[in-house]
């Protein structure tokens, strides 16, 4: 999937190993697993057939888990619109989205980037 980033400081936290590990120490791993799974999937469904990945829908957003890292996404249409997700049924309607906005990455419900202020 393409990853876009709600914020330029969030996008350049969560694309560097050295920067995650130096932000987030032991859950770093998770977060790379999390981020390299999202990327490297085709579409959204696919996401779904990963045991390891929980997917949730809250407040229209879309959580993707993995241990104690939770990326908060929404799925981006072809022109770069931005889906709501009103509820978890509501992701059949975005299963062949191909991109994502990262609104946030959170590690023990923390925001990466109050971790990294």
């Amino acid at each position: 999937m393409k990853l876009a980033w709600l914020n330029p400081r969030l996008e350049g936290c969560c694309v560097s190993g050295a920067h995650l590990r130096a932000t987030i120490g032991a859950q770093a791993e998770a977060a790379e697993d999390l981020l390299h799974l999202v990327s490297q999937a085709p579409r959204l469904e696919n996401l779904a057939t990963f045991r390891s990945v929980r997917l949730d829908v809250d407040a229209g957003n879309l959580t993707l888990s993995i241990e104690e890292v939770d990326m908060y996404a929404q799925p981006l249409s072809p022109g770069g619109v931005p889906g709501a997700l009103a509820t978890p049924a509501s992701l059949a309607e975005h299963a062949l989205a191909q991109a994502l906005l990262i609104r946030d990455l959170c590690v023990q419900g923390q925001s990466i980037l109050r971790l990294a202020s």
